[in-house]
């Protein structure tokens, strides 16, 4: 072989690897998270051996554009959340940014608005509610460690014991689609929902949305978030809600919300 070609060859192909691992610093060291969730549909769910939804292909995108891969896994609520909080590189949604939690995430968002309601069955119409004091005599479904559960539990309400067949309190379920079958089966008076989920879960399980009635609104003043444990680099945290701003101010955002949420937001 010439010399020269060969030293030619070896220049040529040592830069071009020299050329693409400053590409790839530029962009950003290639992160692998675990993406884990909860089956609440329409923005996180497994369908078809899929984990999809708003939320779930929204990180899709954002994922992309910034370089990192993700794994996502549905899970129940409890479980999601306990293994976010002790992995690193696990990024958990769709997930409800409070002061309790502030500390205990890396955040990215918001993903988008939340809204809870209080429902009943049309024909309860002896449960009235002026404010949440109302509501204290009856059971009320809601989701283990939800911020929602949270919420209640903060303000007094207290879980029902497996044993006891009247009283009222927290009916804990592992996540909403459960829950709406209880509701379904009369197990508890009250369903605490989002209200676009209420629909969809109501509809899957063959009854009409119209027969839930939003008796009050528990909370609306909160959004939806990904959080990622605090032991990932915060440099992962700054390219993916830069992604998100870019697939906002893009119109790609409001393509998905036009997919997943708006048809069913009422």
């Amino acid at each position: 072989m010439n010399f020269k070609f060969a030293c030619s060859r070896t220049h040529w192909i040592g830069a071009c690897v020299l050329g693409l691992s400053l590409a790839a610093r530029a962009a950003g060291p290639v992160v692998e998270l675990s993406a884990l969730t909860e089956q609440l549909p329409p923005l996180n769910m497994e369908a078809d051996s899929r984990v999809t939804g708003f939320s779930s292909e929204l990180l899709d995108l954002i994922a992309a554009d910034a370089g990192i891969h993700v794994r996502k896994q549905v899970l129940p609520w409890a479980r999601a959340y306990d293994r976010a909080l002790r992995h690193s590189d696990v990024i958990l949604y769709s997930l409800v940014r409070t002061p309790e939690r502030e500390s205990l995430f890396r955040w990215v968002g918001p993903i988008s608005p939340r809204r809870i309601v209080l429902y009943r069955w049309a024909d309860r119409t002896d449960i009235v509610l002026k404010n949440l004091d109302d509501a204290r005599p009856y059971r009320i479904g809601s989701t283990l460690e939800s911020a929602s559960t949270k919420l209640l539990e903060k303000l007094g309400f207290a879980a029902i014991p497996a044993t006891d067949a009247a009283g009222g309190g927290l009916e804990l379920g592992v996540n909403d689609e459960t829950n709406m079958r209880k509701f379904i089966a009369k197990r508890f008076d009250l369903l605490v929902s989002l209200d676009w989920a209420a629909a969809y879960n109501a509809k899957n399980a063959g009854i009409d949305p119209a027969q839930l009635v939003p008796a009050l609104v528990l909370d609306e003043s909160s959004a939806y978030w990904y959080g990622l444990n605090p032991g990932t680099d915060p440099e992962v945290a700054k390219r993916l809600d830069q992604a998100l701003v870019k697939a906002k101010v893009d119109g790609r955002y409001n393509q998905l919300r036009q997919k997943y949420l708006l048809k069913n937001s009422k």
